[in-house]
């Protein structure tokens, strides 16, 4: 077995793959990264000295949109699309802008997001007569808090209809198909209670189509499925295995009784000289009790009311009688402690 832990796919990975493979996402996206900011949008994006929004990466972004707007959507009819591409560049835009503006700076994505939102809507107006761009809008893809995970969903949905006819017939790469799916799985599973759920908030109006995709009945398909679930079980037992390693042995218990005290120790010297007291203490009352007249007054006293203690059932108050009259040194009756010098 191998001593090797593979770890869970990330999203990096998942783009890796996605370029590595040729899927549609990978392609779309690395293009965009590769797209040079060209001159003539200067008048929407601003000039490198003067970029929009006062970032040049900004300003690459906001060149790009435009010259894919204009080169490569406008080429397209996009009236049978199985999926909405204009979709997918929003969703680029907007991670790009994140991966741009971290927290701590003045301004942020969304800011960024809203300059180029209305550049893009002047660029579809001024052009709208030259081309058909108009359909593909500016998309507030950042309301939702989780819109990395809904666009990780949308990318599965783009991009698995092709990995499914290809991983099915052909065994090659089917390890790293199935991990591809094993990652959408989660985002999917969520987002698939959230549906059954009806919150709608949190359920993709796209959802819908992906159901079709359901990514546990693509699993079962892969070829490598049997395979793959064996070696995850390898892998999860020689995870174990290692952790168990690196957890700290138990100590030794002690051969003495913990309950009985050591007498060489200062606890146990204590606990032999607590004994000792009470020994000495039970002797002295023993001596009193039965040798002294005040033994004899308590054992008149405790003596007379044993019969009491048999009888509960002398009346409503009778046990609170007893009680108060065994602490009671006036009864009625007539006691003395006699005094005999030595």
């Amino acid at each position: 077995m191998s001593s090797i832990i593979e770890r869970e796919w990330d999203e990096n990975d998942v783009r890796n793959f996605s370029i590595a493979q040729g899927l549609y996402t990978g392609k779309f996206y690395e293009e965009l990264e590769e797209s040079t900011t060209l001159d003539r949008y200067n008048n929407y994006c601003g000039l490198p000295e003067t970029p929009v929004h006062g970032r040049r990466e900004v300003r690459n972004i906001c060149a790009t949109i435009l010259n894919y707007l204009e080169t490569t959507y406008s080429a397209s009819n996009h009236t049978d699309d199985a999926y909405d591409v204009c979709k997918l560049l929003n969703y680029w835009v907007f991670s790009r802008l994140s991966e741009i503006y971290v927290s701590g700076d003045t301004s942020t994505a969304k800011d960024a997001f809203n300059t180029l939102e209305r550049i893009w809507n002047r660029f579809i107006q001024d052009k709208k007569h030259e081309l058909h761009i108009k359909i593909c809008q500016p998309d507030r893809v950042f309301i939702y808090d989780d819109w990395k995970q809904r666009k990780e969903l949308y990318d599965y949905y783009v991009d698995i209809d092709p990995i499914f006819k290809i991983a099915k017939f052909i065994p090659k790469d089917c390890d790293q198909y199935y991990k591809y799916v094993k990652y959408k799985k989660k985002i999917y599973d969520q987002y698939d209670e959230y549906c059954k759920k009806h919150i709608y908030l949190k359920c993709p109006f796209f959802f819908e189509k992906c159901k079709n995709y359901n990514p546990q009945d693509i699993l079962l398909e892969l070829p490598c499925y049997s395979e793959m679930v064996k070696k995850e079980l390898a892998q999860q037992q020689a995870s174990q295995a290692q952790l168990a390693n690196l957890l700290p042995e138990a100590p030794p218990l002690p051969l003495s009784n913990p309950e009985i005290p050591d007498p060489n120790t200062s606890t146990g010297t204590k606990a032999g000289n607590a004994f000792l007291g009470v020994v000495v203490t039970s002797m002295t009352s023993g001596a009193l009790y039965k040798f002294t007249p005040l033994g004899s007054m308590l054992r008149n006293r405790f003596g007379r009311n044993n019969n009491n203690m048999r009888n509960l059932n002398i009346g409503d108050n009778g046990l609170f009688d007893y009680a108060s009259e065994s602490f009671n040194p006036y009864t009625g009756e007539e006691h003395y402690i006699g005094y005999h010098p030595a």
